[in-house]
């Protein structure tokens, strides 16, 4: 017996020792990938031609790739918005670089994101470089981006679908009603739709309005920018898809959206063309994903300007590159703050807001500024609700012109489980306590008139708060900034006209006017908060990212559904955020 467990003990200390050094073998070698890939250089031929994928979600800033680094290229599969508009800046002005083949599918990405891409494109024009795109099929989100091309081309397999916008709003009140959960609230603000998802089963009258107020004004852009950049009058580009005449490629070309029904060898030999490049030899291509990789001249000035990103749901605690945490981010823009290079901060915010006290405390940091070093607001494709309260204290606020903005409003939801716990799951529940108020926030019980009261108190203050902020933040008066609050949500084209932002521009002119307030002529860039190397991004996003991929490939359709139940059920307490659930097709 004791040899047996000698035997197995020293068994089980070699796998120990095995493992160890494997573990420690895996991290050097990984270590090793990480350095070596910041290290590869990217080489590029005469006459090349830049292919720019954007058929993805397209995120703010461009994730730590691990796979990247098993790569011979070192390619980054899916390059954020960041990356995106750097690259075509260097393209631009790169001789071996003699256009752009854009290959794009991009339902998810927003209208402001796809607006800051077009308009780094039609910057790369100017430089008497050609663009041509394909797409597997075009409807009015991704002609949106593909117009701006010389060229768009289409498979004769492919459809187009042009028939105007639609914004899907999804209720809850319903299945929550099955479950036996009721929903309570609280709110300041007629126009204040969040909590419609889980209290009605249709849009309230002003929720509908403001809908369709801002759904017309962002269709209304894009109809301009389509008749702009394809040379075509906008009323019989509207009343073409109102009508929806364009209902197959062909119409398509003969309307004059589409070029040419063309195949990818098609497309190629176009470019040979284009390039003098002798059909029988092989096109230069260079994926985006690489060309992000070379080497650029690095700006050696000491004045920085900080671009502090708040991306995702503003939540208490800790947050990620998908979620404005308040510590996070309030350690972030302090930094920043006390950093002397840094002469000012750009705020890129793109958020529909969340937890009011996460937003103040944000809010706060950014007042902090203020005599500091001027502080520039870059809004992406939403910053509303909480994601303007953050944003309201700054020297300066810019904004595409379909950005979704304001939502000036607050609410709270508090669910009543009664029916769920009580009578459908058998439970019972007995309390002692010390004072006739003390159980207040019971989940198993309906809210008394004294709590209703002593929540709508809670929230009619944050609400007094966030209009002070914007009083105070955007120099107006209380009137002015009542009768553009009231939970209404605006683009930044109407938002303009109430003063809530001051100018329209991306985050590239956001840079340039933090530059011009800070009197710098000369500077480089620092981006707060860091983010992780991949090697620790890898090791701490697999299991979450894997279950999730997993999800939605048993659930297919029905994954959205439940990741916005699971969203809406975890949104409990006072908010500063968006109606749920508008997703506009």
């Amino acid at each position: 017996m004791k040899e047996f467990l000698k035997y197995t003990f020293a068994t089980i200390v070699g796998l120990f020792i095995t493992f160890l050094f494997l573990g420690v073998l895996l991290f050097f070698t990984v270590m090793g990938l990480i350095s070596s890939s910041s290290k590869k250089t990217v080489s590029v031929k005469d006459n090349s031609i830049l292919e720019l994928r954007v058929d993805y979600d397209v995120p703010e800033r461009t994730d730590a790739d691990f796979m990247s680094l098993f790569k011979p290229d070192g390619e980054i599969q899916f390059l954020g918005l960041d990356k995106i508009l750097e690259l075509i800046k260097n393209a631009k002005g790169d001789s071996k670089i003699k256009g752009i083949y854009l290959k794009t599918n991009v339902n998810g990405t927003g209208y402001a994101s796809i607006l800051e891409i077009r308009n780094a494109l039609a910057d790369f024009k100017k430089s008497g470089k050609f663009i041509y795109t394909m797409a597997p099929y075009y409807d009015e989100k991704n002609y949106y981006l593909a117009c701006v091309a010389d060229s768009v081309f289409l498979e004769k397999s492919g459809s187009v679908l042009f028939n105007g916008l639609t914004a899907n709003v999804m209720f809850f009140k319903g299945a929550l009603e099955k479950l036996g959960v009721e929903m309570q609230f609280v709110k300041v603000g007629a126009y204040k739709g969040a909590i419609e998802a889980f209290t009605r089963t249709e849009l309230s009258p002003e929720n509908r309005s403001q809908i369709t107020d801002y759904l017309n004004d962002l269709y209304s852009t894009l109809l301009t920018s389509i008749g702009e950049s394809r040379h075509l009058d906008t009323a019989v580009i509207s009343k073409a898809f109102n009508d929806f005449t364009i209902q197959t490629p062909a119409q398509a070309v003969s309307f004059g959206l589409i070029d040419r029904i063309a195949y990818n060898d098609d497309i190629l030999n176009s470019m040979k063309k284009r390039i003098k490049v002798k059909a029988k030899d092989e096109l230069n291509i260079v994926k985006a994903g690489v060309y992000s990789k070379q080497d650029q001249e690095a700006d050696d000035s000491k004045d920085k300007i900080a671009v502090v990103y708040a991306v995702g749901e503003i939540m208490d605690g800790e947050g990620n590159q998908n979620s404005i945490g308040s510590i996070t981010m309030a350690k972030a823009i302090a930094k920043a703050r006390e950093d002397k290079q840094v002469k000012a901060i750009v705020l890129r915010v793109n958020s529909p807001g969340g937890s009011s006290m996460a937003s103040d405390v944000i809010a706060r940091e950014i007042a902090l500024c203020k005599g500091i070093k001027p502080v520039v607001v870059s809004m992406s494709d939403v910053a509303a609700s909480g994601g303007y309260y953050i944003s309201a204290f700054a020297d300066s606020i810019i904004a595409l012109p379909n950005t979704i903005t304001g939502s000036i409003g607050v609410f709270g939801l508090f669910p009543n489980m009664h029916e769920l716990l009580v009578n459908k799951m058998g439970l019972s529940f007995e309390t002692v306590k010390t004072g006739q108020y003390s159980d207040f926030g019971r989940v198993d019980q309906a809210l008394t008139e004294v709590d209703r009261m002593y929540l709508q108190n809670m929230v009619n203050r944050i609400y007094e708060d966030f209009t002070n902020v914007v009083e105070k933040g955007r120099n107006l008066d209380s009137a002015s900034v009542e009768a553009v609050a009231q939970g209404h949500v605006w683009t930044a084209k109407q938002a303009l006209k109430h003063k809530l932002i001051d100018s329209y521009g991306g985050i590239n002119e956001a840079i340039k006017i933090a530059a011009y307030m800070a009197k710098l002529k000369t500077y480089s860039v620092a981006e707060y908060p860091k983010i992780e190397d991949p090697f620790t991004q890898f090791f701490q996003n697999t299991s979450s990212s894997m279950m999730d991929k997993k999800m939605a490939s048993d659930l297919g359709i029905f994954y959205t559904y439940y990741k916005s139940l699971q969203a809406g059920l975890s949104v409990q307490g006072f908010q500063m955020r968006l109606p749920f659930q508008i997703s506009i097709q």
